[in-house]
């Protein structure tokens, strides 16, 4: 009998032509198959393996898929508004304003050799020349770099002389250093002894009794050494200078003045014939 489909004949053991017949579809290991009602029908529920493909025989002419266009955050793209009969991308241009004054915007008829497009804010121009180049105008208002991380941003530079040229530098390690050429002044230092010297020995005429640590000073002196070539103090001063007022100035140890030429420096010592020795530099 298994070969046989058995119908439940309890109603006058006639099947009319009205009756149905209810039937259950199972899966080779006797799972019963489900189904779904989609749109007033019952569909047969299917499920498509990992790794199996699916061929679908699609008509252009009277077949289509619907996608849907995502942005990078997984948000699904709009399209709400008609261009004739296409269908346009919602666009949503953030922080900026276009404005068309003519009736169509229609560059389809610009010549490469002699248009140009010029886009402005009203105040800032940024043109695009048939060349390819571009010309900009931008404010004092609009270049606002107060904004700037230190720890991310950088703007590039030129340092640039009095006359307009460009500073060089160069890599000195790991830093970037800044070339400088020294150039000599054309005036003098006025510390440096550039042009004379003299040297010469003196002894004390009388003891106690001042007098000139140099005979004849030399012209444009700026520089006297002093060095007591004796074994008793001697003491340095003004004119008429004495042991109570002078600076001591002990053997073998000398005294370096800047002290010009119109100076009186005088010496004075308790021994009589006390040896010094004087270096002047000009």
């Amino acid at each position: 009998m298994k070969n046989q489909l058995i119908f439940d004949t309890t109603d006058a053991n006639t099947i009319a032509d009205s009756d149905s017949v209810g039937a259950f579809l199972r899966s080779s290991d006797g799972t019963l198959i489900t189904h779904t009602t989609v749109g007033g029908k019952e569909a047969l529920d299917v499920r498509i393996a990992e790794g199996i493909n699916v061929e679908v025989d699609l008509d252009a002419a009277d077949d289509s898929v619907a996608s849907h266009l995502f942005d990078g955050a997984g948000t699904a793209l709009t399209s709400t508004l008609l261009n004739g009969t296409d269908q346009s991308l919602d666009v949503n241009i953030a922080n900026a304003t276009v404005s068309v004054d003519a009736t169509d915007l229609d560059i389809r008829d610009l010549s490469a050799s002699q248009d140009n497009v010029a886009i402005s804010d009203g105040t800032d121009t940024l043109a695009v020349n048939a060349d390819g180049s571009i010309n900009s105008v931008v404010t004092a208002t609009d270049l606002d770099i107060r904004d700037l991380t230190a720890a991310t941003d950088s703007v590039q530079a030129w340092a640039h002389d009095g006359a307009g040229t460009a500073l060089t530098s160069t890599l000195v390690g790991a830093d970037q250093a800044l070339d400088v050429n020294v150039v000599q002044s054309t005036g003098s230092d006025d510390a440096l002894a550039d042009t004379a010297i003299a040297s010469a020995a003196n002894t004390l005429g009388a003891a106690n009794t001042a007098e000139d640590v140099v005979a004849s000073p030399l012209a444009d002196r700026k520089y006297l050494f002093i060095y007591n070539n004796d074994n008793r103090v001697m003491y340095v001063g003004q004119s008429g200078v004495s042991a109570a007022t002078g600076f001591p100035l002990s053997p073998s140890s000398y005294l370096e003045l800047r002290a010009g030429a119109s100076i009186d420096i005088e010496w004075v010592s308790g021994k009589t014939g006390h040896d010094i020795r004087t270096l002047e530099l000009s």
